[in-house]
């Protein structure tokens, strides 16, 4: 993993503020958590801190994120000062931090996407286990092992994957998101049994899969036809990895 999201803070943010599936992904993440009145959140890969945040809004106790990316924690910084929230934050590989405390609800949206090998992805499994509570959970988003460039591009949706191509056990996906000039990222599918016995490898006892799902308010306003891609080609899935 590299922090090269230090050169693309605006394109992300302008991206993240106008994403139609936004709202979406952010209610799964919140059904998914369970209980949050009271709990401490660890929210990694939290970019503008926006998913750490919004648990603090629906009553966690406290919450605390983490990024690779100095350029993202200081925009998550200066959005949380404005707001006056609590929330704070820190620059640190995942991989890297020590466990001094454990949460009760551990937040990974769009991190394990950027494991490169199958063994990355279990070590990156492994290194966030220590941080969940026994008897906690970590609601994890990541790129849909069932999403294919060839049925659509998701361009209707804020991003655009321009290409896709065969990687190790899985494959490499480049994804575009727009600007001057467009910025793009590199992500890499695993098929879910790969997820699973990594998952399962580091001492979670249990793993879920979960779909989001569309609201009658989400298709209101819309052209006809415009979610067809995401309910049948959807580039985010979601899991909870209980310890």
């Amino acid at each position: 993993m590299t922090a090269h999201y230090d050169n693309m803070v605006d394109q992300y943010v302008a991206y993240a503020s106008s994403s139609p599936t936004r709202p979406i992904e952010m209610r799964t993440m919140l059904q998914l958590a369970g209980e949050i009145e009271g709990r401490s959140v660890l929210d990694l890969a939290c970019g503008s801190g926006y998913y750490g945040r919004e648990f603090l809004r629906h009553g966690a106790g406290c919450a605390h994120g983490v990024d690779l990316s100095q350029g993202m924690i200081d925009y998550a910084r200066a959005l949380s000062a404005d707001r006056g929230d609590d929330m704070t934050f820190e620059v640190n590989d995942v991989t890297a931090m020590h466990a001094t405390a454990e949460h009760d609800i551990v937040l990974a949206a769009y991190l394990f996407n950027y494991a490169q090998s199958l063994h990355a992805l279990q070590q990156m499994f492994e290194s966030v286990i220590p941080h969940v509570k026994r008897g906690g959970r970590l609601v994890v988003q990541t790129l849909n092992p069932e999403f294919r460039m060839a049925l659509g591009n998701y361009s209707a949706y804020g991003v655009k994957a321009i290409e896709e191509v065969p990687w190790r056990e899985g494959a490499r996906l480049v994804f575009e998101f727009p600007g001057s000039p467009p910025a793009r990222i590199t992500n890499y599918r695993w098929a879910r049994e790969h997820y699973e016995h990594a998952i399962r490898s580091a001492g979670f006892r249990a793993v879920s899969w979960h779909e989001p799902h569309l609201l009658e308010t989400d298709i209101r306003g819309r052209p006809a036809g415009y979610w067809e891609g995401y309910v049948h080609n959807c580039m985010s899935v979601n899991l909870v990895c209980e310890r």
